[in-house]
């Protein structure tokens, strides 16, 4: 049993970094938002590899030093086995892909975040 999804992350045309998520399914959407809101400041200098990493390290969180529950892949569009579909960051074009629709970063981060799980201004 578990709560699958895939966090995946355009860095390039040609590069997707893909984050498994064995239990963030649920709450991916708001997870997503979160990670991207503490990565604004980055994602707003262009500097996207320290954005990839302040994301994933958001999702990721305090379980770095387990054994299981996060996986990392890159070039898999398809990802590991998921229950609640995949989020695509593209970092290229400041959009979220989010069940077919398109969603500028801003626009997700708002859409998403709720007052009390932000960590920095939306500016």
């Amino acid at each position: 049993m578990g709560d699958r999804t895939n966090f995946h992350f355009r860095v390039d045309e040609n590069n997707l970094l893909s984050l498994y998520s064995h239990w963030g399914g649920y709450s991916r959407k708001q997870d997503l938002a979160r990670a991207l809101n503490a990565a604004m400041p980055r994602i707003q200098m262009g500097d996207t590899p320290y954005a990839l990493r302040i994301c994933i390290s958001q999702l990721v969180g305090a379980d770095w030093t387990e054994e299981t529950g996060y996986g990392l892949e890159v070039n898999n569009p398809m990802g590991a086995e998921e229950e609640h579909g995949y989020l695509e960051v593209d970092f290229t074009r400041g959009i979220v892909l989010d069940d077919g629709m398109e969603k500028e970063f801003k626009e997700f981060i708002s859409y998403y975040l709720t007052p009390a799980s932000a960590t920095a201004t939306i500016e």
